[in-house]
């Protein structure tokens, strides 16, 4: 019989410390050509008509780990809804079913976990500041995780309101030691930052590349349109985790569905992929603007998902 294994329960079973190393060794895992997505990189679906919901799927295989999976995501606009979001666990050889494993939180923790990764490979040195661009729930994930990456690094809180920042930063201080500050617009938290990550739900412009320190690190993650092409044009070096996701969803698709710049012009821009960084082959020199577009890789969701089912696996024998 599958396993299934609730939220809740796979809160118990993972902690954000290996949750980094278990990324950092996934993303190296994909560079050497030992993890895969899937062809395309996402699956969309429409729901009813007029009811706002939507359906995705995306699939990853990890060959070290035996391993393949396909998570499965149902959002919903609906009041007081979150939809569903599960990670189909299978035996990569014999295809053998072994578990559906909640991501509600799971995912949570796969982003804001990406992004420190990202940041840590790519950020200048001796960053000063850091502006979180977003006060929702990854956002407060990312926020526990910092001190990992970045221990005592002062973190600005930024937003499109700067009452929603303020809020934020009053609740988040009990759950890191770095400081936390709140900014009065977007553009200010960018110009006084080495590192800016985005982990917005915008729609519409936030910044510009003129908002931006000579050696900043932008770190982009968010869904949809948070900035225009101006900033990949005045980076120096430009990085994605998968490049088909960051074409099909978030700044990029924007960019291209906009005219701002053709898929394959943008494709020719990339200079590495964060396993590449990580693995050694590629390095990133802090000379000017580095701008990464981390949308999240399905083979981190399914090595997470495995991480969950081993240690209730081992915990059942």
């Amino acid at each position: 019989m599958i396993s299934i294994i609730e939220d809740k329960e796979v809160q118990t079973l993972i902690d954000r410390h290996e949750a980094i190393d278990v990324i950092e060794r996934t993303y190296r895992a994909a560079a050497m050509g030992k993890a895969d997505v899937s062809n395309p990189a996402a699956l969309s679906l429409r729901g009813p008509a007029g009811t706002g919901t939507s359906f995705k799927i995306k699939g990853a295989l990890l060959e070290d780990m035996n391993v393949a999976g396909f998570r499965l995501v149902g959002d919903t606009s609906s009041a007081g809804e979150h939809g569903s979001s599960y990670v189909y666990l299978l035996d990569a050889t014999s295809a053998t079913p072994h578990a559906l494993i909640s991501e509600q939180w799971l995912h949570r923790l796969r982003t804001a976990a990406t992004g420190l990764v990202g940041c840590r490979a790519l950020a200048p040195t001796k960053p000063r500041t850091l502006a979180l661009i977003g006060t929702g729930r990854i956002a407060e994930e990312f926020i526990r995780l910092v001190h990992l990456g970045f221990p005592s690094l002062p973190i600005v809180v930024a937003s499109r309101s700067s009452e929603r920042a303020r809020d934020a930063t009053r609740r988040w201080r009990s759950l890191t030691s770095n400081p936390l500050s709140a900014a009065d617009s977007v553009p200010e938290a960018v110009r006084n930052s080495d590192i800016i990550i985005t982990l917005s739900d915008a729609d519409t412009r936030l910044f510009s590349a003129e908002d931006l320190k000579v050696r900043a690190l932008v770190c982009a993650m968010g869904g949809r349109h948070e900035f225009d092409v101006d900033v990949l044009n005045a980076a120096t070096c430009f990085v994605v985790d998968e490049i088909d996701f960051v074409c099909t969803t978030g700044n990029g698709a924007h960019w291209i569905s906009s005219g701002q710049i053709s898929r394959p012009m943008l494709e020719k821009r990339v200079n590495a992929t964060i396993g590449d960084v990580l693995l050694g082959r590629k390095s990133v020199e802090n000379d000017g603007v580095v701008l990464a577009i981390i949308q999240g890789m399905a083979v981190c969701d399914v090595a997470l998902a495995k991480l969950a089912f081993d240690r209730k696996t081992a915990a059942k024998s």
